[in-house]
């Protein structure tokens, strides 16, 4: 199922209704909005599962160069989940509306520091969890993102996500998850809007991939 979501005159849109199983999971639980940000819990049996979306229409590519390959995409997502009974938390995602070349990486770039991604299908993923920390570390640091890679028919990809709410809504899915996070300054926290019914989309909250194997060098 297509995911949502980036910066770029930002559509904020929100979302979000896990399909995992209708007898081991429940309908998530809006936690509230926060900035761009859209934050939920949801029951898999006895197990919490709390995360937070930015979802965005992908930046229009304009073709200035004909030899210059482009690629049709659809909503982009970005999705912070936190998953304690299995020990993961900071899992982060990228959705990228369109497939990724086969074995690419992406690059995540926030100031001076910058992260590789693996990449299954139309989604970027951390290679480990010690990766996924340290880049929500420096998403909580930031403003904004720049996201690169390569689609699958060889086009560029290059958006950028704003992250406006990042603390607060970082937050609240720690605290739902019973997680010890710092709160934000409280010059910072803001009542969560409450979210619409009508505005919740049905979509398939996506479990971490294993990272490919590395080649090894002859």
């Amino acid at each position: 199922m297509k995911t949502n979501h980036i910066l770029l005159v930002l559509v904020c849109a929100s979302f979000c209704a896990l399909v995992v199983s209708p007898v081991l999971a429940a309908s998530p639980k809006s936690l509230g909005k926060y900035g761009y940000w859209s934050t939920y819990k949801l029951m898999e049996g006895a197990n919490p599962v709390c995360y937070m979306s930015i979802t965005a229409k992908a930046p229009v590519q304009k073709r200035k160069d004909k030899k210059k390959k482009t690629t049709k995409r659809g909503d982009v997502v970005l999705m912070i989940t936190h998953r304690p009974a299995e020990s993961a938390t900071d899992v982060i995602s990228y959705a990228a509306g369109t497939k990724f070349r086969a074995a690419s990486d992406v690059n995540f770039k926030m100031g001076d520091r910058s992260f590789s991604l693996f990449t299954q299908g139309d989604t970027a993923w951390s290679r480990d969890q010690v990766g996924d920390h340290a880049i929500v570390a420096a998403l909580r640091a930031s403003s904004a993102v720049t996201v690169t890679g390569i689609a699958a028919n060889e086009a560029s990809i290059a958006d950028t996500v704003n992250l406006k709410g990042m603390p607060e809504a970082y937050y609240a899915i720690g605290k739902a998850c019973g997680l010890a996070v710092e709160p934000p300054p409280k010059a910072v926290v803001k009542k969560a809007k409450a979210m619409k019914a009508s505005t919740v989309k049905a979509v398939k909250t996506p479990k971490k991939p294993n990272p490919p194997e590395k080649t090894k060098v002859k």
